[in-house]
C-alpha cells in the first residue's frame, strides 16, 4: 500500500443531510476536473460496528495529468461519530482528496513538494476552503492524517499544528494565534488564515 497525503476538512453530517453533503462534494469534484460519478451513485449513511461511517470510501483513484506529470487523486469521505469521538455532540464527515505521497514529494527527508505541482495542490486546498468553512482545510501526511481536527475537538494543542498547509476560518483564529514564522509562511486573506510549512513549500504558495 502506498503512503497517502491528504487535503481534508470536516463538515457536520449525519443521515439527515448525508446526501446533500455528497451532492455538494460531487459538485466540487466536477469544478476541479475530477470524476464525481461514485458520489452520485445513491450512497446511504450507514454506521459500521466500530462507530465509523464508511459509505463513501470506495472511489477509485483517478490519474490526472499535471504539468507533464501523472498524479493519482482519490476522493474519499468517512463519517466520524460520537461513538468514536466522545467529545463530539454530533456526527461529522471527513472529506478528503488523497494523493500518493511518492508522486508529489521531491525530498522524503523534509517532505518538500515537487515544484511544478505546488500551484495545483494549493489551488485544490483553496477550492476546498471556499466550499467548506465549518472547520479548517488541512494538507496532511500519512502520519498527521486527521490530527489537527482531532486537536480542535478535543481541546488539545499537541497536534494542532500537525499539517503542511492549512486554510483556517475566522472562527478558529483564536486557536491559531501567533503562528511560528520560523516554521510557517502565513498571511491573513479575506477572513481566512493561510499557512504553509516552510520546508515543504519553500516559498509562499498564494
Amino acid at each position: 500500500m502506498p503512503e497517502y497525503s491528504h487535503i481534508q476538512t470536516c463538515v457536520r453530517c449525519d443521515a439527515g443531510n448525508f446526501k446533500s453533503v455528497l451532492k455538494e462534494f460531487a459538485a466540487l469534484l466536477s469544478r476541479v476536473g475530477l470524476d464525481n460519478s461514485y458520489f452520485c451513485s445513491g450512497l446511504e449513511w450507514e454506521l459500521a460496528d466500530n462507530g465509523f461511517m464508511y459509505q463513501g470510501g470506495n472511489a477509485d483513484a483517478e490519474e490526472v495529468p499535471v504539468e507533464g506529470l501523472s498524479l493519482h487523486v482519490r476522493p474519499y469521505v468517512v463519517g466520524l461519530t460520537p461513538e468514536v469521538f466522545p467529545e463530539l455532540a454530533e456526527s461529522w464527515l471527513e472529506i478528503n482528496l488523497l494523493f500518493r505521497t511518492e508522486e508529489i514529494e521531491a525530498d522524503y527527508r523534509t517532505g518538500e513538494l515537487v515544484g511544478k505541482l505546488k500551484p495545483y495542490l494549493w489551488d485544490l486546498i483553496t477550492q476546498l476552503s471556499g466550499s467548506y468553512e465549518q472547520s479548517g482545510v488541512y494538507f496532511t501526511s500519512e502520519v498527521t492524517d486527521g490530527k489537527p481536527w482531532e486537536a480542535i475537538i478535543t481541546g488539545s494543542n499537541a497536534e494542532l499544528w500537525s499539517f503542511d498547509a492549512a486554510v483556517i476560518p475566522q472562527e478558529l483564529f483564536e486557536r491559531y494565534e501567533q503562528p511560528d514564522d520560523l516554521l510557517f509562511y502565513y498571511t491573513y486573506n479575506d477572513n481566512r488564515l493561510f499557512l504553509a510549512r516552510r520546508e515543504v513549500w519553500r516559498g509562499e504558495p498564494w
